[in-house]
């Protein structure tokens, strides 16, 4: 297996409608042998009882404490696992914003940058609202730079609402993929491809 002893860490956000989908690929990859270490976006004063259950499960799942900003300060970063690929899931518009202008407001943006300094790569898996300002141009921008890969995404209706959403079951690929420095294409999937 591909993923077999493979160090991924994987950001996630505090919240969203996605997070089942999001918690099979997770369960897919510790199914595969990778050894999986998840991150927390959110600050932990601002967890509500939905975070807290995630956390719980990501935990069960993967065998490792969530990690935060004072975790990672307290263990001192010689003992932060280094990743052989980080996972952000889902990636949303502003994240992606912020990993361009390397604004580091979140220990998972900075640890993001850390890593991508050691040529590593980084997967994103889109989530971003059909009005996301510059969202278009972040994306192509992310594809010119060295290190970051997309899930296949494309634009859905979500409440009466346009959002792009990745392709969720193509994570799995996406991180083989990413892990050889290839891109999985096409990147942007027709409407028509997208489930109903």
């Amino acid at each position: 297996m591909r993923l077999c002893g493979r160090h991924i860490g994987f950001a996630l956000p505090e919240k969203h409608f996605s997070m089942p989908e999001i918690l099979c690929e997770v369960k897919k990859m510790v199914a595969a042998g990778a050894d999986v270490y998840p991150l927390l976006l959110a600050a932990p004063d601002e967890q509500d009882a939905y975070t807290r259950q995630t956390r719980r499960l990501l935990e069960q799942i993967t065998g490792h404490e969530m990690m935060t900003s004072s975790l990672a300060d307290e263990a001192g970063e010689d003992k932060v696992p280094e990743f052989d690929l980080l996972v952000v899931a889902p990636c949303t518009g502003n994240f992606l914003s912020m990993l361009l202008n390397a604004r580091i407001t979140t220990a998972p943006v900075s640890k993001a940058l850390r890593h991508l300094q050691s040529g590593r790569p980084v997967v994103m898996a889109l989530v971003a609202n059909g009005d996301s300002e510059h969202l278009f141009q972040n994306v192509a921008q992310i594809l010119n730079l060295k290190n970051f890969y997309l899930v296949p995404f494309g634009p859905s209706q979500k409440e009466d609402k346009q959002v792009f959403l990745s392709r969720l079951e193509l994570l799995y690929d996406t991180i083989l993929y990413a892990l050889d420095h290839r891109q999985l294409r096409p990147v942007y999937l027709e409407p028509c491809w997208l489930p109903h």
